[in-house]
């Protein structure tokens, strides 16, 4: 695609910008018909580029008006204006330069695009450039009328954000209809007795563009494309991945087929791969699902290619089931079976704020009867579950509601968290040790990403690593507990249990 700029000044016709779509672009190019279109692939794979050429390509098509002008706008969006001025807008002005679309860094930050085709009419397509980083973000969206919208960078957008811009895609230029006549001049009537109309002008090719690297298992983006339950008019684009694992030797190797190689450095990968962790190389160059990680994790050696299962997990006759409880106001819970070569995650219930009652009565008790009939189940939890609780009936404990469903439930022998960090840790380090169902997407994430240490100082100013109390702790709390009682049962170590009428069989991994 050549861009030529026969409406501006002779000193102008200079900029020519050639553009060379990769495969999985050029299918996204073909597309006309999805609303939603979403481009996943790795670092400098041309994803950008794409987009913007795309809302170029679509500007050409835009019905022109009586006055013979294709108008046509497009907000472009990233999370945060840094990020916004030093990559989006850079792209933006490589490829359509200051001296033929000048950016001009008002509220909001515009540009202005015109030209002259081939055909007398001429191109008017306006660029607003927003960041949008959080649902309350939306009420910058509510007065905008768009043709359509690009998303840079969509695992850093909120899903507010698109119900936003569903709203305001299409709404420029004004669509104007007219009635529909039959021979005689009447108008056509449907089967309800209503007016047909037909569409004479408005927006010829509207819609939401979206580019992002593999987002968290958690995000909308993951959830929209990847559960097998993609929205009617929503499409996804997947580029190969830059990098792979060569099975014979374990090591990362450069992909031949990735894309937009020949407008890249030949070392560009290969520096990343020298100084990139391993999961960062996953996420960003292999393309796999994962998280990008904020803060220190907890759980340092967790890692989604080794503690991932491939399929959902299915429970195992034979094996009891153990039940990991984080109580409070926000309960959550993990299921897992203990078996000879290590615990296996089976499902999750995530924290809800909800009394525990309702919680194990529309969660918990409908998952054992549809997954768990017939096996021996049993809880364990926050020590502090045994107390009498403002949420619970009176004269009640969390324990005790438990085992009024038939659970049987037994307080954690301690609640140390840094026996319950290493716990974890030893069954992460063992062969198998800790295999987690895919579709437990809230206990991936807080085991890669979510759940991480926050700096606190003791009284002497000391730095101390404390888990942050976050939306992911409850989640990972119920692991630990889980994994508490899978290799220590609910006994002291080193010491006598104080109540040997509670002397349960214990079970060691």
């Amino acid at each position: 695609m050549s861009i030529k700029q026969n409406a501006l000044p002779q000193a102008v016709h200079q900029a020519i910008k050639v553009y060379t779509a990769e495969p999985t672009l050029a299918q996204l190019h073909l597309d006309t018909d999805s609303f939603v279109r979403y481009i996943a692939g790795p670092f400098g794979s041309g994803k950008s580029s794409g987009c913007l050429m795309e809302i170029l390509m679509r500007a050409m098509r835009q019905q022109p008006d009586e006055m013979k002008i294709r108008k046509s706008r497009w907000a472009i969006i990233r999370n945060t204006y840094p990020e916004l001025k030093s990559t989006t807008i850079k792209t933006f002005q490589e490829w359509i330069p200051d001296n033929i679309a000048p950016v001009v860094f008002s509220i909001p930050i515009t540009a202005k695009f015109r030209q002259k085709l081939a055909d007398g009419t001429f191109v008017d397509l306006e660029f607003v450039f927003m960041a949008l980083d959080s649902p309350e973000d939306v009420s910058k969206l509510l007065s905008m009328e768009l043709t359509g919208a690009y998303l840079n960078e969509g695992r850093e957008i909120a899903w507010e954000i698109i119900e936003g811009l569903i709203g305001r895609v299409p709404r420029y230029p004004k669509t104007i209809k007219e009635d529909v006549l039959d021979e005689a001049g009447n108008p056509v009537l449907d089967a309800k007795g209503k007016v047909v109309q037909k569409t004479i002008y408005g927006p010829t090719e509207p819609g939401i563009l979206i580019d992002s690297n593999p987002p968290p298992v958690t995000h909308w983006l993951y959830t929209k494309f990847e559960t097998g339950a993609v929205p009617e008019g929503w499409r996804k684009f997947q580029q190969p991945p830059a990098v792979y694992k060569d099975p014979t030797t374990d090591k990362w190797v450069l992909n031949p087929d990735a894309e937009n190689l020949s407008h890249l450095d030949d070392n560009y990968y290969q520096r990343i791969l020298n100084a990139a962790t391993e999961e960062y190389i996953r996420i960003n160059l292999a393309g796999e699902f994962g998280m990008s990680r904020k803060g220190k994790p907890v759980f340092s050696k967790y890692s989604e290619h080794k503690h991932v299962s491939k399929e959902v997990l299915i429970p195992m006759r034979g094996y009891p089931v153990i039940i990991g409880q984080d109580f409070g106001l926000t309960p959550a819970i993990v299921l897992g079976q203990l078996t000879n070569r290590g615990f296996r995650v089976t499902d999750e219930l995530p924290a809800t704020d909800e009394t525990l009652e309702d919680f194990l009565d529309e969660y918990l008790s409908p998952l054992l009867l549809a997954r768990y009939q017939g096996f021996s189940v049993v809880a364990c939890g926050d020590p502090t579950g045994g107390n009498r609780s403002s949420l619970a009936a009176k004269g009640k404990t969390s324990y005790t509601i438990l085992r009024s469903r038939n659970i049987k439930a037994y307080p954690a022998f301690t609640n140390d968290i840094g026996l319950r960090i290493g716990t974890v840790n030893y069954f992460l380090g063992r062969d198998e040790g800790l295999i987690i169902s895919p579709h437990c997407t809230h206990l991936r994430e807080a085991m890669g990403a979510g759940y991480i240490f926050k700096e606190t100082k003791n009284k002497s100013g000391q730095i101390l690593d404390t888990p942050d109390k976050n939306e992911y702790s409850h989640i990972a709390d119920a692991l630990q507990y889980a994994l508490l009682f899978a290799r220590y049962g609910n006994r002291q170590i080193g010491t006598k249990v104080h109540d040997k009428k509670q002397e349960k069989p214990h079970l060691y991994a």
